[in-house]
């Protein structure tokens, strides 16, 4: 998908004051207007995390709309709406608004949509799509998604995990809604056991910390390729003096970032394998007991994470 670069949205001078990122803003342009989408497109990410330009996310949703990723793109035109309450100059803030418009207005009869409902859904409903969590609040509402093959997993103590794909398709509703049923309850006459709630929410637990390492991770990521750019690649000697740029800040970030993708990581492990042997014991155990055990229930906040633990009775 092709994608013309407006001149208010290319310009960069007046929208994006720090040195720094009007560098990174400047190089990106290039090498789009060159062709070389992907290596553009990653300096407007590190242009956008030094400085917070609505310029610049225009320009990051021309990328995703020549990606294909249509979802992403509408909402980045929605974010530089907000993001220009700021831009000063009538002039220059009418422009920028213009073009976020357009942007929007071509890419919505084009956007994909899901719409998901869970008949009766019961306590301790657990949905993902291609592995990121939906909140349960999203449920009977219409969200846009990029186009593509999609993926939905529906699990909840005491029902049978359920787990559907479809393929989303510019212009496109696609409705579903899912039943959970009851797991059997004849297991026990069978000689066979019941998984106990636990080992749901120590394996749901064990997910969310590891898809919580991963995204320290990747913003560990950002933050090196950020100053890889900034620095032209030597890091050992230090910055440029011209580029103004302090990595102090920065190198804290990655080490805070490093440790907690190990923590989160590691209990992310912890609680998977507490999980399985949950579902191994729960298979050579009576389906009924007194007590389900300890539950191991992850929480994590802006700035700490942790679990607490406790028991469950059945």
């Amino acid at each position: 998908m092709a994608a013309a670069w407006p001149a208010s949205a290319a310009a960069a001078e007046t929208a994006v004051p720090d040195p720094a990122a009007l560098a990174l803003f400047e190089s990106a342009r290039e090498l789009v207007e060159k062709g070389d989408w992907a290596a553009g497109c990653a300096k407007f990410e590190a242009s956008l995390m030094v400085y917070a330009a609505p310029s610049t996310m225009l320009n990051l949703a021309k990328c995703y709309e020549h990606e294909g990723k249509l979802a992403k793109a509408w909402s980045a035109y929605k974010r530089s709406l907000v993001l220009n309450q700021e831009t000063p100059g009538a002039e220059r803030k009418s422009a920028l608004e213009t073009i976020a418009k357009e942007g929007i207005t071509q890419i919505e009869p084009k956007l994909p949509r899901v719409k998901l409902t869970v008949v009766n859904p019961p306590p301790g409903l657990y949905i993902t799509r291609n592995g990121q969590e939906v909140p349960a609040a999203m449920l009977g509402s219409v969200i846009p998604v990029d186009p593509g093959p999609q993926t939905i997993a529906v699990q909840a103590p005491g029902f049978r995990a359920i787990r559907t794909s479809f393929t989303a398709t510019e212009g496109k509703t696609e409705q579903l809604s899912i039943k959970l049923e009851p797991e059997r309850s004849d297991g026990a006459s069978q000689g066979g056991g019941r998984i106990p709630v636990w080992a749901w929410v120590a394996a749901g637990g064990g997910v969310a910390l590891g898809v919580a390492a991963a995204g320290f991770r990747i913003d560990q990521a950002r933050v090196e390729g950020k100053q890889e750019a900034l620095c032209e690649g030597d890091l050992e000697n230090g910055c440029p003096p011209l580029s103004q740029y302090n990595p102090a800040e920065d190198n804290a970030r990655k080490k805070r970032d490093f440790a907690l993708f190990v923590g989160l990581g590691a209990g992310g492990v912890l609680a998977l394998g507490a999980a399985v042997t949950g579902f191994v014991l729960g298979q050579k155990s009576p389906s009924r007991g007194a007590s389900a055990g300890p539950v191991v229930v992850p929480w994590i906040g802006p700035n700490i994470a942790g679990a607490a633990i406790g028991s469950r009775f059945q």
